[in-house]
């Protein structure tokens, strides 16, 4: 991987600056922060579909594919610039979903999924975990039964984030128990508003909204059935490694260090500043330089999957490596921040709008989002360094 951007890549990415900078709005900014990225119309609806026209939600995608055909480093540039600006841009569906479904579904799969994908009009919550299958994925029990040209689908999924404002769930169901569990299972799209899928809040840490979602005798075309049966561990698997890597661009943790230079260079009440402590210059540094490596190893990874590999252990590696950094990031700030650092964004008096009491907060879901960490910790050692696996 040459790490300096070429006379394109430079122009591609002035030309994202360009786009956020005429179209981020205070009115966006506004209704983000009143409705939590809800697409429920208004500035959130006019954006995105902003992004479907230039067809960005499909830049790296095949031409055949109704995509723009760029690389992977165009966008990871991409998708760094809108994180660094703090808006929503591509989500799983198409960093993690369609690839999916563009190197192992059916043709129908493609031509029936990814054209609203990529016009910004089709998007997927991850239906993987439930009660008793979380880590352990495989022992899910969600069961799909194929009864004439339908799907029959009875089952619940948890922690199911997004299911409130998505149009689909990518629905990971158990098709075959004659066979070991990871062999059995199959990966299914259901229409989120399909008759007998029921939505029920499950509220967090300071009004974080996920999702419990049930499925009773839902009935989908069996068309709606991603690749062939029985096969989807293996898409499931490819998905996460995407996922992985979609989470670890480093642009909001690019921008959160930079907020800290930034407070950390005003006068306090006292005339002191943050930055003539040297412990605090001490730990910037330390920031500032992680940051930049997190960079370095998206890159890398954008590289890898340009040249048709998924960097599984690499994706891993800079999974853990960006979320136990975002979390030291957050801890940085709330203690340089003092008191002040703990009010939250809702009220006026927060610094920053709040940003380190929100990302404090967020920082241990994103240490066990797409694989928790001490998980990947094994795929590292067995994908990458050849050591045993312990029998799961």
């Amino acid at each position: 991987m040459d790490f300096e951007l070429d006379a394109d890549q430079r122009a591609w990415r002035e030309e994202i600056r360009t786009f956020l900078r005429d179209n981020v709005t205070p009115e966006l900014r506004a209704e983000m922060a009143e409705h939590d990225l809800e697409f429920i119309g208004g500035e959130l609806t006019a954006f995105r579909r902003k992004i479907g026209a230039k067809g960005w939600f499909g830049l790296n995608w095949p031409k055949e594919f109704g995509g723009l055909g760029l690389g992977a480093v165009y966008q990871h540039l991409l998708v760094s610039e809108f994180e660094y600006w703090g808006v929503p841009g591509p989500d799983l569906t198409v960093t993690s979903v369609a690839p999916m479904i563009m190197r192992h579904g059916t043709q129908q799969n493609r031509e029936e999924f990814l054209p609203p994908i990529a016009r910004g009009e089709l998007t997927c919550a991850v239906g993987y975990s439930e009660p008793n299958a979380g880590t352990d994925l495989a022992s899910l029990k969600t069961r799909a039964v194929r009864e004439g040209d339908e799907w029959v689908i009875n089952g619940s999924k948890i922690w199911n984030s997004m299911a409130q404002r998505v149009t689909h769930e990518w629905l990971c169901v158990r098709t075959n128990t004659e066979v070991p569990k990871h062999k059995g299972i199959s990966v299914i799209i259901v229409p989120i508003d399909a008759p007998g899928v029921v939505i029920r809040p499950i509220t967090a840490w300071s009004g974080y909204r996920t999702n419990e979602t049930f499925f009773d005798n839902v009935r989908v075309p069996a068309t709606n059935l991603i690749g062939e049966v029985d096969k989807g561990w293996k898409y499931i698997t490819g998905a996460l490694d995407l996922e992985r890597g979609a989470l670890t661009n480093a642009g909001d943790l690019r921008r959160a260090v930079d907020d800290l230079l930034i407070l950390a260079r005003e006068i306090r009440e006292d005339g002191t500043r943050p930055l003539d402590n040297a412990d605090v210059r001490r730990k910037l540094a330390q920031l500032d330089a992680d940051v930049e490596l997190a960079q370095l190893m998206g890159f890398e990874a954008s590289s890898l999957l340009e040249s048709g590999t998924i960097p599984s252990v690499l994706v891993s590696v800079e999974k853990i490596f960006s979320s136990e950094l975002r979390q030291r990031i957050a801890d940085v700030g709330t203690a340089m921040l003092g008191p002040a650092g703990l009010i939250a964004g809702s009220d006026p008096h927060a610094v920053m709008a709040g940003k380190f009491e929100r990302l404090y907060r967020a920082a241990p879901l994103l240490r066990f989002g797409a694989g928790a960490n001490e998980v990947l910790r094994d795929v590292i050692a067995q994908r990458g360094h050849g050591l045993p696996s312990y029998g799961r």
